[in-house]
């Protein structure tokens, strides 16, 4: 029985230790605002997330992190889009774009960013496939 209760205690102990690790790619970022842009080029429509300068480092960090891979970015728990991070992150505003975005799909990614409670994006990196 004494051994029974210290394997799961190691296990416990080892669980606690190894989360963090699992974590450490997450992020969650403040946003300041998210809003319908346009390409000057293309005239294609943008997704503008503009970031609180709190989170400016910690987006830098993370972008640099995670170029070229995957990312999710999440409200609640929840998926919203998870494009390609191409550019390192090196300010407080991002522009993201897809193909088959219209103006109104734009729209309503921004207006749920915007209902996000106390601002906070979480943004999580997918892992590569090989």
């Amino acid at each position: 029985m004494k051994s029974l209760k210290n394997r799961l205690f190691l296990v416990a102990i080892a669980s606690l230790l190894l989360a963090p690790a699992c974590m450490a790619d997450e992020l969650v970022v403040v946003l300041g605002s998210a809003t319908l842009d346009h390409d000057q080029r293309t005239g294609r429509p943008l997704l503008k997330l503009i970031f609180t300068e709190t989170s400016k480092e910690r987006l830098r960090a993370f972008g640099s992190d995670n170029i070229g891979q995957k990312v999710e970015y999440r409200i609640e728990g929840h998926t919203v889009i998870a494009p390609v991070l191409r550019e390192p992150m090196s300010g407080t505003t991002q522009i993201i774009s897809d193909n088959s975005w219209s103006d109104e799909t734009v729209i309503g990614l921004a207006q749920q960013f915007s209902k996000s409670p106390k601002g906070e994006i979480e943004l999580r990196p997918l892992p590569r496939s090989e």
